[in-house]
């Protein structure tokens, strides 16, 4: 089990994975927690040997490489007694394709979105083509968008604390906080 100090020093990792330990003592400190330095090492430590902490990875500046064409593919599925074991394949191939930044189930009028990224118009065309004969028998709409984002793609969005939650809304919308 993690504690509120284990999230917020993932969260912190999350935003940059080769900072120093002592800024992350910094970070702590700012949450109102005092550990040592020697204590933030092991807790990391212990995150990394139980496999929370699965590895470290870079953020790129998409401003500096070559455009990409995200595109968001939005499904709903036939009723099917297939269904359940097309899905398996159409989660192998998500899951495989080197180009699926998101994909999964989804509660209310789609059934399941991916999001995708890819070099060209073109190859992003190309895949829409093979995914729909791929599983064209178990789709019944299909609406593929292309996307243009409007702020950098975070991985700290999936870590970000309660505590952060907090303190960011504070910073912007006072009034309202404790109300």
């Amino acid at each position: 089990m993690i504690d509120k100090v284990d999230e917020l020093i993932i969260s912190a990792l999350s935003q940059n994975s080769k900072q120093e330990v002592f800024e992350i003592w910094d970070f702590l400190k700012g949450f109102n927690y005092n550990l040592t330095e020697e204590e933030i090492e092991s807790r990391i430590s212990k995150l990394e040997e139980e496999g929370i902490i699965k590895g470290y990875t870079i953020t790129v500046d998409v401003k500096k490489i070559p455009h990409r064409v995200i595109r968001v593919d939005l499904v709903t599925f036939r009723t099917s007694q297939a269904l359940p074991k097309r899905l398996e394949g159409l989660k192998k191939y998500l899951n495989d394709a080197p180009f699926v930044l998101f994909s999964g189930r989804t509660r209310g009028g789609y059934d399941w979105i991916t999001v995708k990224s890819f070099l060209s118009n073109e190859m992003a065309d190309e895949e829409n083509d093979i995914y729909r004969n791929l599983f064209g028998d178990i789709i019944q709409t299909y609406e593929v968008y292309d996307f243009v984002p409007q702020t950098e793609a975070s991985i700290y969005a999936l870590t970000y604390t309660e505590d952060e939650y907090k303190k960011f809304l504070k910073e912007w919308a006072p009034p309202f906080i404790g109300s």
